[in-house]
């Protein structure tokens, strides 16, 4: 709300008109400088057979000390997130390259298989995993009966006929459980978009927030690592010169 009256409202003509608070205050002085320019005008235009208590200035002094703290401290508080945000994309960046499981509703077909799964919080004898394509046809994938707990599936586009495109894909249970879907796909890219969020590029699924992520599942075949200890080489076994030889 502005505030654009005059400290008297009787029309006596006092002062300068008040500031308005937020306004020139990029320099973090705003708040200062209105509340002395008050307490000026308070004082120049008090009743003098009526002065204002001590008191009163130094309860309007400890208030706006509040108010200067209050500011600093958001000021503090936006320094540190956007410094977090910097470290999230700088600790996510070394993890491109690797898989994770994160929730979507839309996936990208191109003949790969891709891999997902769910938590079902109670059983069910009837599940399936439904994906609509771009003309809005349903593509069933039964599963049958599942157990509570977590239930991996897999979306192979040449088994089921489904043609490359963007497809949009739900679970349905007939206890009517709707859990979120997780699928796995490569962590490509991490950036910060302009409002400063920080959004991931993942093949196969588009972009995600990070609370979308669920699990790393490391890089594909241990990137590229063999986990398999090389074979020892036998000892190079030097020639003994003659004038050594019994």
């Amino acid at each position: 709300m502005n505030i654009n009256n005059n400290v008297n409202s009787n029309g006596s003509g006092i002062g300068d008109p008040i500031l308005q608070p937020g306004a020139g205050n990029n320099d973090g002085g705003g708040v200062s400088d209105m509340f002395t320019k008050l307490l000026i005008a308070q004082i120049q235009n008090q009743d003098p057979l009526a002065p204002m208590e001590a008191s009163q200035f130094v309860t309007q002094f400890s208030q706006m000390s509040q108010v200067e703290a209050m500011q600093t401290l958001a000021q503090l508080s936006a320094a540190t997130a956007a410094m977090q945000e910097s470290m999230l994309v700088v600790t996510l960046g070394s993890q491109v390259g690797s898989l994770v499981r994160v929730r979507a509703d839309a996936v990208d077909l191109d003949g790969d298989v891709v891999k997902g799964g769910f938590t079902l919080e109670s059983s069910a004898s009837d599940v399936e995993v439904i994906l609509t394509g771009p003309d809005g046809t349903e593509h069933k994938i039964s599963l049958g009966a599942k157990q509570a707990g977590d239930v991996d599936f897999e979306i192979d586009p040449e088994a089921h006929d489904l043609p490359p495109g963007n497809y949009k894909v739900r679970v349905s249970t007939d206890t009517g459980e709707k859990p979120n879907v997780e699928l796995i796909g490569e962590l490509q890219s991490v950036r910060l978009g302009a409002d400063g969020r920080v959004i991931l590029s993942i093949a196969g699924i588009g972009e995600a927030d990070t609370a979308d992520i669920t699990r790393f599942l490391g890089r594909p075949n241990g990137g590229g690592q063999s986990t398999t200890p090389p074979e020892s080489t036998p000892p190079q076994i030097l020639p003994i010169p003659k004038r050594y030889q019994s």
